[in-house]
C-alpha cells in the first residue's frame, strides 16, 4: 500500500522561518493553517482567506 503525503505549503514556510530564526506568532499560525489547505481551497480562496486573516 502506497501512502501519499500532501505537500503543505504552510508547514514548509514555517520550517524555513524556524531555520532562519524568525519568531512564530499567533498570526503566523493562522496563515500556516490557511496555506496548508491551498490544494483543497484553490489559489483564489486561499488568497481571500489570507487577506481576511490578520488585519
Amino acid at each position: 500500500m502506497i501512502v501519499r503525503s500532501r505537500f503543505k505549503l504552510g508547514d514548509a514556510i514555517a520550517r524555513v522561518a524556524k531555520i532562519l530564526r524568525i519568531p512564530h506568532c499567533q498570526n503566523c499560525e493562522k496563515r500556516r493553517l490557511i496555506l496548508n489547505e491551498i490544494q483543497t481551497l484553490g489559489v483564489k480562496e486561499t488568497i481571500k482567506r489570507l487577506e481576511d486573516c490578520c488585519e
